[in-house]
């Protein structure tokens, strides 16, 4: 008599040794050996039984906890989810813009914002830390910048923008960040659009920034569109962007202040491209 394994005996009887050395041997013992038998025949009775709880535990609905009902309920009435104001129309035109964009397109992306913006910040409110990943951005860097009004890069009146040459790693990133807010670097911008006068800044930027990085570094439209996706996942204002490395790859090292705290958020050169092009995210405070 030998001892049964219950989960070789499960797949065997599941059919999942089909074909398999092991489907004459289980089915030797469960003809020979009185413990497997007796065994096949329990689990043969249980299964039924198991079957029938599974279905009733599918047909019971299962209530959301008051308290997490409440955080989703607080969380919608929020400002990030308010209507967008209609914008008043320009006198004495008489124009009026068209959307161009195929409306199947229009449709998928309102269809995702919201149940994106709101995973996002039930994961920001359980404190989760999402590496390697991105929740949204299906859509297209021009989809991205067509239809979110770039709410990363506009709704901060200033942001700081700066090459520092760290290659930040998970580890410390919050700590480097924090204690370069502190110091004003050579490279800072004091708004959203690049006014800075050619010279050492913008010399020191160039040199500093990773080649991949460069197109997002120099074009303020590819950055509002790397923000804005950025935005969709993490509804904030930016603090900082820094065109660095994270362990070892070029990414540019994002601060956001948000309802439920300051949040670092690491995007890979891709970013407005496809999607935020996440590669790390973890909070700050």
């Amino acid at each position: 008599m030998s001892t049964v394994d219950l989960d070789l005996l499960a797949d065997w009887m599941d059919g999942a040794l089909d074909g398999t050395p092991d489907e004459a041997r289980v089915g030797d013992l469960v003809a020979h050996d009185p413990a497997w038998a007796e065994a096949a025949g329990l689990m043969r009775s249980a299964m039924p039984l198991v079957s029938a709880d599974l279905a009733l535990l599918a047909a019971t609905p299962e209530p959301m906890p008051a308290d997490l009902a409440a955080r989703f309920d607080e969380l919608l009435a929020g400002p990030q989810f308010a209507p967008a104001p209609t914008p008043a129309p320009r006198s004495g035109t008489g124009e009026r813009t068209l959307d161009r964009r195929p409306a199947t397109a229009a449709r998928r992306r309102r269809r995702w914002a919201v149940p994106v913006g709101v995973a996002a910040a039930a994961l920001a409110l359980a404190g989760i830390t999402l590496p390697l990943s991105q929740l949204g951005g299906a859509g297209s860097a021009a989809d991205s910048g067509a239809e979110m009004p770039a709410s990363a890069e506009l709704s901060s009146a200033l942001y700081r923008r700066l090459s520092s040459g760290t290659d930040y790693n998970r580890y410390t990133v919050t700590d480097d960040l924090r204690n370069g807010m502190q110091t004003p670097p050579m490279t800072t911008l004091s708004t959203p659009e690049t006014k800075s006068t050619p010279g050492d800044a913008s010399s020191w930027m160039s040199q500093n920034t990773p080649p991949e990085l460069r197109q997002l570094a120099e074009s303020q439209p590819a950055l509002g569109g790397c923000l804005s996706a950025v935005s969709a996942t993490l509804p904030g204002t930016v603090e900082l962007v820094d065109f660095a490395r994270f362990e070892g790859r070029p990414a540019l090292v994002i601060t956001m202040a948000t309802t439920t705290g300051r949040w670092v958020v690491v995007a890979g050169p891709q970013c407005g491209v496809n999607g935020s092009d996440e590669l790390f995210r973890v909070a700050a405070d």
